[in-house]
């Protein structure tokens, strides 16, 4: 899904379920990309520079929202990692983010035991890829 190679840094991701949020969290290690309206795919090479998401929870499509838990941004990984619905927090962000969108490249990372995920980011253009290529280091 992001257009970046996977020269991402690693991050703490703290994970909460929607369906219970008195749940404990859990405190994993990620590498960390970004993506937005041109290089998404939701998991489909037709869909390329869509907003459309595969596992629609909270938006109806990718959303940078406001990152509160309350109004989450969009993130795409591998179901197998982190489950549709669940709220991720990404502490060098300070925001909060919902798994909704299916990511290919987090996918094949997970097969070779390296956990990704993706986040979005608002915009489109040269703007876009300039904002993701400075978010992912």
């Amino acid at each position: 899904m992001s257009r970046l190679a996977l020269g991402a840094i690693a991050t703490l991701l703290a994970l909460w379920s929607l369906t219970n949020q008195a749940s404990a969290q859990e405190v994993v290690s990620s590498y960390v990309t970004f993506y937005g309206f041109d290089d998404n795919d939701d998991g489909d090479g037709a869909h390329l520079g869509t907003s459309i998401i595969s596992h629609a929870t909270i938006h109806e499509s990718a959303n940078e929202d406001l990152g509160t838990y309350e109004r989450p941004g969009t993130l795409a990984t591998e179901i197998n990692f982190v489950p549709p619905g669940t709220i991720v927090y990404v502490p060098a962000l300070k925001r909060y983010y919902v798994m909704e969108d299916t990511c290919r490249e987090c996918s094949k990372d997970w097969l070779l035991s390296r956990p990704h995920v993706d986040l979005y980011v608002s915009g489109t253009g040269p703007e876009l890829a300039a904002c993701e290529d400075r978010l992912t280091m």
